[in-house]
């Protein structure tokens, strides 16, 4: 509460209200991007579904990286509720096969492969771009249904500033306090940018329409769903040239959450845990520098240090006061994380742009519960990319890529009787390759056609973990693997309008998936599964005057599970509709209504229990006070709708968001 106060005070403050006003005439509607933090495939255009940019998060309130990217078609979103963290899916693939990365920084956690998307918040960032499907080599290993990166902002003058402050608001009283302060300074051959951004929560309240079906939860504030993040990041640079660039960044997150306990409808394998985690706590820090080497060639480094810090305490009961149980404990994760990468690339060669990369990571992630001995588990990964785009025609390009990935397994405890031993220390390796021409039908219109054949190792969980003992560790997995081919079509058929389409499907061979009875009543994941995503998805994009801008997007997906058809993929529902229309008086002074549809999800893997189809209806509005000086207003849930994502685990209903800002 505290955070907030000051910066609304800021925000109020008569000197920089007037600071602001001077220089209201030079603002930009979206923020600088840092190109130095970009991936990018040379002669491919990043298609409009596949951007979300700084106007698009700050316009839709979107504060985490989760909600950012829900607005793409071909993305959905979901909760693992047990551990009350989001969860990204694009075109069906989980975090751990289309990984996060900063800056082109990977940032998932070692041991299991996820990293909690709702701990990264969205004030800091220029833009958020979604590989789906083909996603360049350059990236390294893992990207075996596409990548996200997201991309801090640069700034463009000698001194700017932004400052938000706000409240949300439902039945039950103020539920949140966020705030977010931005400075940045361009002096030309320096620059400097900071960011420092906070959310607390008490709770999120419930629909008045839920029904209460355990004895955890009986409606109003939703029980133990308070949490608290504060991230912040300062990034240097020196620019001695047009060409050169040289880059010094730290970004952190210090978090601390409860996990709601499970509320649905008696699901025997959700069991009722009292969880809170004390520390969720993330620290990046990394450099980035770009050389010419003379002519079109240039030199492009990376390294980078990650530290993940996270404490779970488990409790007796409701109360979260005792910890008396065999079912409680403390449980801690300290996780280390150190690489670096060299990109070179080249056009001296006629009508080519051939980049080249080498990757290697270092995972160490070390657990123990408070009593108990620590066991550590270590990984280098090396992986060496090649990618040539070709200018076949003025019309056409021909993008060819291939890496070559290499795991090998340093260390891996186990735990026996408090004694420390150690499991087969097994390695992986995996080829990726893809193909890609890109074509220009005329001046308003672009085809891409693909192929790519992708990997993903599987994590020190897949392979070590007992699973609360239900489980036999697997040393000895292989990759997953996946042919995804793809059709992208965009075009303007006025100068007002972009519509964008792509087909895809993916053949996904050597599934880690779980096999029952292995060993008595004990399972193991095992390279057993075979499966199919197909799905179509689309979009629209329109302002026919300066006063309304519409869009609207579509994605249908269909898993199957060819290795075991009674087995069924969770989480994603095979349609998803989200939209928008913005009626604007001026730049700063518009109305906007959002709408979502996502249709019935399968929550477990035998069918039997199910998140229902929702829509959902947000009303936003903002409106230009002084100089630039602004008020947001919104009302999300407008109808109040009862919803999961996850089956027992309800979302927030009605709430009422006020926010003011400044920029300057």
């Amino acid at each position: 509460m505290k955070k907030a106060v000051l910066l609304v005070f800021l925000l109020t403050c008569p000197e920089i209200q007037a600071m602001a006003a001077a220089q209201q005439d030079t603002q930009e509607t979206s923020a600088k991007v840092f190109t130095a933090g970009e991936i990018t495939v040379s002669g491919k255009k990043n298609h409009a579904n596949e951007k979300v940019t700084s106007d698009d998060m700050e316009k839709l309130d979107k504060k985490t990286i989760t909600q950012a990217v829900n607005l793409l078609p071909g993305v959905n979103i979901s909760n693992v509720g047990g551990r009350n963290e989001g969860m990204i899916y694009v075109r069906g693939f989980d975090m751990r096969q289309v990984p996060l990365y900063l800056d082109g920084i990977p940032q998932y956690v070692p041991y299991d492969g996820y990293v909690d998307p709702n701990r990264f918040l969205t004030f800091d960032l220029s833009e958020v771009t979604v590989s789906k499907g083909y996603s360049s080599v350059l990236f390294g290993p893992n990207t075996l249904g596409g990548a996200i990166n997201m991309i801090t902002r640069k700034p463009e003058k000698p001194f700017e500033a932004s400052l938000k402050s706000g409240i949300a608001t439902g039945s039950e009283g103020v539920s949140t306090e966020f705030g977010s302060l931005k400075i940045g300074s361009n002096l030309g051959k320096w620059y400097i940018q900071g960011t420092l951004s906070a959310i607390n929560t008490d709770f999120w309240p419930l629909s008045g329409s839920f029904t209460p079906s355990t004895v955890y939860e009986n409606g109003g504030k939703r029980d133990n769903s308070q949490y608290q993040d504060v991230s912040g990041g300062i990034k240097i640079g020196y620019t001695p040239n047009e060409t050169d660039e040289y880059t010094i960044a730290y970004n952190g997150i210090t978090s601390s959450k409860g996990v709601p306990v499970y509320t649905g409808s008696n699901n025997p394998a959700a069991n009722a845990r009292f969880w809170k985690y004390r520390d969720w706590d993330k620290a990046s820090f990394y450099y980035i520098g770009k050389t010419s080497l003379g002519g079109e060639t240039y030199l492009k480094t990376r390294a980078y240090g990650d530290l993940y810090y996270n404490v779970l305490d488990a409790y007796d009961d409701a109360n979260y006061r005792t910890r008396l149980k065999s079912s409680s404990f403390t449980s801690v994760y300290d996780d280390k994380t150190y690489g670096a990468s060299v990109e070179l690339g080249t056009g001296i060669f006629k009508d080519n742009t051939l980049k080249a990369a080498l990757h290697e990571k270092y995972d160490m992630h070390r657990e123990y519960n408070v009593g108990q001995k620590a066991k550590e588990f270590e990984d280098n990964t090396i992986s060496v990319a090649i990618e040539d785009s070709w200018a076949a025609s003025r019309n056409l390009t021909v993008i060819a890529g291939a890496r070559h990935d290499f795991r090998k397994t340093i260390k891996a405890e186990d735990l026996v009787s408090n004694v420390i031993t150690s499991f087969p220390l097994d390695d992986n390796e995996a080829t990726n390759y893809q193909l890609a021409l890109n074509g220009h039908i005329g001046t308003n219109q672009e085809l891409t056609a693909y192929v790519a054949r992708t990997t993903r190792f599987p994590t020190q969980k897949d392979r070590y973990s007992y699973r609360l003992g239900k489980a036999l560790p697997n040393p000895a997995l292989a990759p997953e693997q996946s042919w995804n081919y793809g059709l992208d079509y965009s075009v303007k058929p006025l100068q007002e309008l972009n519509l964008t389409a792509s087909l895809f499907q993916s053949s996904v061979s050597d599934v880690i998936q779980r096999v029952d009875n292995v060993s008595g009543t004990k399972y193991q994941f095992q390279n057993t599964g075979i499966a199919t995503f197909t799905g179509f998805e689309c979009s629209a994009d329109w302002k026919p005057a300066s006063w309304f801008r519409g869009f609207a997007g579509y994605s249908y997906i269909e898993r199957e599970n060819k290795s075991n058809p009674g087995i069924y993929f969770t989480d994603v529902p095979k349609h998803k509709v989200n939209s928008y229309l913005q009626f604007l008086y001026s730049r700063n002074t518009w109305i906007l209504v959002e709408t979502e549809f996502d249709s019935q999800r399968y929550s477990t893997s035998d069918g039997k229990y199910t998140a229902g189809g929702y829509g959902l209806v947000n009303l936003r509005a903002n409106a230009a006070l002084s100089g630039s000086f602004s008020a947001q207003f919104a009302v999300e849930n407008l109808f109040d709708r009862n919803y999961e994502v996850s089956e027992g685990y309800p979302e927030p209903g009605r709430q009422i968001v006020f926010a003011l800002n400044s920029t300057f």
